[in-house]
């Protein structure tokens, strides 16, 4: 059980991250980052609740974020110009850099599951009924 809501947290702080940062789900290690979560998930039993964490992760940072450039707290709306268009990288830098970058915003930013993922998880749990000598 603990293993599913920490995977149900991963797919929800990943998401948050792909919709906050407007990173494009095509992106390769965005997309591998994202099928490891599900194949992890597909063994617990639990897809549909991962792929729903993840899904509302995603909308809850874009929601986020585009608030935050309303208010003129984003990068776009602090008057920071935006970097020019990026030139060839090494193959595999890509990767480490996303990667690197959702590590850091996992560092700087404090997430908490929706409480409504948090009730989808009570349905896990098997009924009381049939834990038999506890």
């Amino acid at each position: 059980m603990e293993e599913v809501k920490k995977l149900v947290q991963e797919a929800y702080e990943f998401g948050y991250f792909v919709g906050y940062k407007g990173h494009s789900e095509w992106a390769e290690w965005v997309r591998e980052r994202r099928e490891r979560l599900y194949a992890r998930a597909q063994e617990l039993g639990v897809y549909e609740l991962v792929k729903n964490a993840y899904n509302r992760g995603k909308l809850d940072g874009a929601k986020k974020r585009e608030e935050e450039i309303r208010k003129g707290l984003g990068k776009e709306g602090a008057g920071e110009q935006r970097p020019g268009p990026k030139t060839a990288l090494p193959e595999g830098t890509e990767e480490e850099t996303g990667e690197v970058e959702f590590a850091r915003f996992l560092e700087t930013t404090r997430l908490f599951l929706p409480p409504d993922l948090l009730d989808t998880m009570k349905h896990l749990r098997p009924p009381k009924m049939l834990r038999i000598g506890h």
